[in-house]
Parts: C-alpha cells; sequence; structure tokens
C-alpha cells in the first residue's frame, strides 16, 4: 500500500505565470526541432530575477555563495505569512507587528494588500532582527522590501546571513495568517545571483 503523505492537503501555486514577451523583464522562448531525435526542444532566454525567484547572498555581494552553493534546506520546510493588511499605505513594518508570529527558523512570507508605491515597507530595525531569527524571507508586489534603496538594509542583513529572499510570489492573500509547508527549489547553476522557482504552499 502507498501511503500519500499530501492525500487531502490543499497546495496553493504562489507562482504568477510567465509569458514570453509580455513581461517587464526579458523573456524570450526559442523552439527548436533536436537532430538527434527529431523532438522538440526550447531555447531560453531571460533574466535570473524573472517572476517567483529566490536570491542568493551573491546578488548583494560578488564575494558571497550563489544560488547553487547553499544548503537545499534552505528553500523548503515551515513557513507562516504573516497578515499585514491593517497596515496604512507607506506604513514601516515593525518587529512588533510580526513578533507573535514568527518562529525561529521560519520561512517568513508578508502580504499587505497594498501595491505598489504604496505598499508597507520593511524597517531596517525589522530586516536586522529577521536576520536573526529567521531561514528564508518571502514578499509579494504588495510589501516593499526596502525603506531605502541607498541603504539597502533587508538585503544587507538577510543576504550577509545566508537567508535567502524570495521576491513576485502570488496568492499570497490565500495563505495570510497561516502556517504551512513551503516548497520554492531554485536551479542549481553555477554562478546565479536569483533562480526563478515554481513556489507552493501545502497546507
Amino acid at each position: 500500500m502507498t501511503y500519500n503523505i499530501l492525500e487531502n492537503r490543499e497546495v496553493i501555486d504562489l507562482s504568477p505565470l510567465l509569458v514570453p514577451g509580455k513581461e517587464k523583464r526579458r523573456l524570450t522562448i526559442r523552439s527548436f526541432i533536436a537532430e538527434l531525435d527529431k523532438t522538440t526542444m526550447c531555447d531560453i532566454d531571460m533574466m535570473s530575477h524573472l517572476g517567483a525567484h529566490v536570491e542568493s547572498p551573491l546578488h548583494f555581494n560578488s564575494c558571497l555563495p550563489d544560488i547553487s552553493s547553499l544548503d537545499i534546506r534552505k528553500f523548503f520546510g515551515e513557513a507562516v505569512c504573516v497578515d499585514l493588511r491593517y497596515k496604512k499605505p507607506r506604513e514601516a513594518i515593525l518587529v512588533k507587528d510580526l513578533d507573535e508570529h514568527v518562529k525561529e527558523g521560519d520561512i517568513v512570507l508578508l502580504h499587505s494588500g497594498i501595491k505598489g508605491e504604496d505598499a508597507p515597507y520593511i524597517s531596517k530595525e525589522t530586516a536586522e532582527w529577521l536576520s536573526k531569527r529567521i531561514k528564508m524571507l518571502g514578499i509579494d508586489d504588495t510589501i516593499n522590501l526596502e525603506e531605502s534603496y541607498d541603504l539597502m538594509a533587508s538585503h544587507k542583513h538577510l543576504l550577509e546571513n545566508n537567508i535567502p529572499i524570495i521576491e513576485m510570489l502570488t496568492n499570497l492573500d490565500k495563505v495570510a495568517g497561516k502556517r504551512f509547508i513551503y516548497i520554492g527549489l531554485p536551479l542549481k547553476i553555477k554562478g546565479l545571483d536569483s533562480s526563478p522557482i515554481r513556489a507552493i504552499a501545502i497546507l
């Protein structure tokens, strides 16, 4: 008898669909017929920061580890999506907004419901606090990662501590306020600063 650990579990896709030629960042697919066996294959030309993607420390500092050098266990595990829909436009996300929800070693996802430049931002104090507690941080387009892109506090505190950052997630409104298993594995390509992922939440 086969035991299916995912039976009766809800699985939510956290990655957006990408359409070649219609993305703001480069994505081109060129199909061809393989000479050996006459099957269809594709050349893919794309940016490493496209769709749901995870950034390695190399993204912030060329002397730090690339995506292939990080322990694979970084990219899956127990997660919480903190519901920040009570925050006001351009309001700072403070430690007190997170400390009741975040356990040590968590993968932490954040969602506010306010998109674009008016989205709440992660304060530098919160970024430092997170860097001492979590396994990985993920956001959608309702969170501004940086209080100031001159300071780059979130990138600095997290990536310098080998804590990957996931960006451009989707459907976080469906998991806001919940705990679940998160999986989002990067491509194992040497030298990549960031990798596209297919991210899912298993409730």
